[in-house]
């Protein structure tokens, strides 16, 4: 009997750590193309280009990008990969992550896949960072996070946000995949 309150206390703890954090990452369905086989030919044992827009910090790119990336780095499960904003040869060109932070329009999670500029906010604030995982200029991924007291580019949280992103954009499995239905 001594062991339920003892689980009860663990519970609390840990309802009142999760309320500490203030970033948050919502996923949108993956597309029906999305399959973890894809993602292994995409990303398995080679480059993986990241696309960044926006930087929450006022950066120069590259150190924002030396900031960003290594939050990224393992967290494509069961794929060894490298994410990297300068891809080598071992690269597929039809494949991407892009990130953009604090978009200055409204703009879908799909639209990230498009080339060419995204208009972004200064520097400052709360972030807002839209991505998605890319193949040809469609989204096969997508996700949105909030981080809502940023203190810096080496904030806990801020690197929380980048990891639970990345994890965002390539699940496991979808879904109608596990319930066997698409309205699941």
């Amino acid at each position: 009997m001594r062991l339920l309150p003892s689980l009860a206390t663990l519970l609390l703890g840990a309802s009142v750590l999760a309320a500490c954090t203030n970033e948050r990452v919502v996923a949108s369905e993956p597309s029906s193309a999305y399959t973890r086989s894809e993602v292994s030919y995409a990303a398995g044992n080679r480059d993986l280009r990241v696309v960044l827009h926006g930087n929450p910090f006022g950066l120069p790119p590259d150190r924002f990008a030396a900031t960003v990336l290594p939050h990224m780095q393992d967290r494509v499960l069961g794929v060894k990969t490298n994410l990297t904003t300068t891809p080598n040869d071992t690269a597929r060109r039809d494949y991407k992550v892009v990130l953009a932070f604090n978009v200055a329009e409204n703009m879908l999670n799909s639209s990230l896949c498009t080339e060419g500029p995204i208009p972004t906010s200064p520097p400052g604030g709360p972030i807002v960072v839209q991505g998605a995982f890319c193949r040809s200029g469609g989204a096969l991924t997508s996700a949105t996070g909030w981080l809502d007291r940023p203190q810096g580019p080496d904030d806990p949280d801020f690197r929380s946000l980048i990891s639970d992103m990345t994890f965002s954009l390539f699940p496991s499995q979808r879904a109608d995949l596990i319930c066997g239905r698409p309205d699941c």
